[in-house]
């Protein structure tokens, strides 16, 4: 597979945000929402769990479709009632997870609710 970053010139100046990726080979794969929830199936208390949770089911989505972290081409990121400190929260706990030096193509949207209670839902493409 050969992917290649494509950024506008002049490029936003807006942090943590990246432009897209050309795939121009490999098998796509869709991996729908992914929310972590807890063992017992309740929504954690925390944002920083939920994240770190959610984050946990889309990589275990990657293993099971023969895909890395570095096979992401496109991401999007649902949190309810997104404000700054959730952001900031997001970013945070996101870089410690995935590499950040090449992001896939990315959204953040805010919405007003998600599946059960979630507080983040993650679906992703992957090209292997």
């Amino acid at each position: 597979m050969s992917n290649s970053r494509i950024s506008r010139i002049p490029a936003p100046v807006v942090p943590g945000i990246s432009d897209s990726t050309r795939v121009s080979a490999g098998d796509l794969v869709f991996i729908s929402g992914q929310v972590g929830f807890e063992e017992d199936g309740s929504v954690p208390e925390d944002f920083e769990r939920a994240i770190e949770l959610t984050y946990a089911e889309l990589e275990r989505a990657l293993t099971a479709a023969g895909a890395t972290w570095e096979d992401l081409v496109r991401v999007n990121v649902y949190i309810t009632e997104l404000d700054q400190e959730k952001l900031a929260t997001w970013r945070t706990t996101r870089n410690r997870i995935v590499q950040v030096e090449e992001p896939p193509a990315s959204s953040v949207i805010g919405v007003h609710s998600l599946y059960n209670g979630a507080t983040i839902e993650i679906d992703a493409i992957a090209a292997v």
